[in-house]
């Protein structure tokens, strides 16, 4: 019975271990299935994916190149526009002295203090401008340029119209120096290009050169070739923006200016001319064609009484005039004429010029100049003081004026000749 109950469960362990073994072999199996059904990508897949992906690139490569030089042209015009605006900071601070209305001036970028003056987006600078023009109330800004990678704005084109449109490439630095040469924005007959290295103006047209010079104290004056404060002459022609005047005095520290012709104010102006400022055509009294810019003194309280210690006896015109005596002056009063020159003044000053004082011509002045208080003629003095008809600042009387004729006489007439004088002011600066 032992023996059978061994026998038993022999049995019945080998049948145990067997079953484990089976069951071992058949899980074997069965992972050993799972690992033969995994596989790769067949050839017709791979090639799909190839020519999808060919097809992508295709579409894609146009539009990203298409985006890079999209971003490099818009960051050409940024380059630009950061260089004018460093110009304007110039402009603004009076530095540049650009107020002649007839002309058109070319900044070098390179003369413009920017991060990008010198540099592109392709690569350095060859011949690149700010054009800028003066309207006689403010500025317009132009852009043209080549760089060495041959990209550029090849016409003079206003920077608030410049897009990625007008890069353009092949170009060349005499493409760009060709046309500042010779293009006058507007129509403007004269060009000046800056020369970087010295901050002076080069013409191109027009003839004689001026200078800036910042010995007035302010750029906006214009004096003449190798001219400065301290050495310009009687005579010489100074200028502001693109009013003119004659230097009529100078003592090293005040430099008295006549204008060049009349201001366009009062009676008869003349309709195609600007109002306020000088017009070669507003002449005053005439003997013959049109009497523009004629104007009466003022109708009531002219009349400033005694300037000075050596005040004249009575009148002014007493044949004992001599030199530093002083007349009765008249222009001190809330005269309609003083209304005229204190404008012109105000317009001068947002020129950049510093005005110390702005007035009428006196008596003292015109005899100083040439004129006889004796013949009443101003014949022996410069022609262009007597070039034109206008109000001197100095009294007669009681009740006359001097004025100044075009033919070269001078004299009193009564404050209220209207249709005959105009208003030529002289400035201090």
């Amino acid at each position: 019975m032992e023996s059978k109950k061994k026998t038993k469960k022999t049995t019945a362990k080998k049948a145990s271990t067997k079953e484990k073994t089976t069951n071992k072999k058949s899980v074997t199996t069965k992972k050993s299935t799972k690992k033969n059904k995994k596989k790769g990508f067949t050839l017709i897949e791979l090639l799909a994916v190839i020519i999808i992906l060919g097809i992508l690139m295709i579409i894609a490569i146009p539009s990203v190149t298409s985006y890079i030089s999209n971003s490099r042209k818009s960051a050409y015009i940024d380059t630009a526009k950061e260089i004018v605006g460093g110009t304007r900071n110039l402009v603004n601070d009076g530095k540049l002295g650009m107020y002649d209305t007839n002309t058109t001036y070319y900044i070098p970028a390179s003369y413009i203090e920017t991060e990008n003056a010198s540099k592109s987006p392709y690569g350095e600078f060859t011949e690149a401008y700010v054009g800028v023009i003066y309207d006689g109330v403010g500025y317009k800004y132009y852009w043209i340029s080549t760089d060495d990678a041959g990209q550029g704005v090849k016409e003079i084109t206003p920077i608030a119209d410049l897009d990625t449109d007008d890069i353009v490439s092949d170009l060349k630095d005499t493409d760009i120096s060709s046309v500042i040469e010779t293009t006058g924005i507007g129509s403007r007959s004269e060009i000046k290009i800056l020369n970087p290295e010295t901050g002076t103006w080069n013409g191109v047209m027009g003839g004689a050169v001026n200078t800036v010079s910042e010995d007035s104290g302010t750029n906006a004056v214009i004096y003449p070739e190798g001219k400065t404060k301290a050495t310009v002459s009687t005579g010489e022609i100074v200028k502001i923006g693109s009013e003119e005047f004659y230097v009529i005095g100078n003592d090293g520290t005040n430099l008295v200016l006549l204008a060049h012709y009349n201001l366009n104010v009062g009676n008869n102006k003349k309709a195609s001319a600007t109002e306020g400022i000088q017009d070669s055509e507003v002449k005053g009294w005439l003997t013959s064609g049109t009497k523009y810019g004629n104007i009466g003194f003022s109708s009531t309280n002219y009349w400033s009484g005694k300037v000075g210690t050596n005040y004249q006896g009575s009148y002014c015109g007493s044949s004992s005039y001599t030199s530093g005596t002083k007349c009765a002056f008249v222009y001190d009063q809330n005269s309609i004429v003083k209304q005229y020159v204190d404008a012109y003044k105000t317009y001068l000053e947002s020129l950049g010029a510093s005005i110390k004082q702005a007035r009428l011509l006196s008596f003292e002045e015109t005899y100083e100049l040439g004129c006889s208080n004796t013949s009443a003629s101003c014949n022996s003095a410069p022609s262009w003081i007597y070039e034109t008809t206008y109000w001197l600042g100095t009294a007669f009387d009681g009740s006359d004026i001097w004025g100044m004729s075009s033919d070269g006489w001078f004299g009193d007439s009564g404050y209220d000749g209207d249709g005959f004088f105009g208003v030529r002011p002289v400035i201090v600066i």
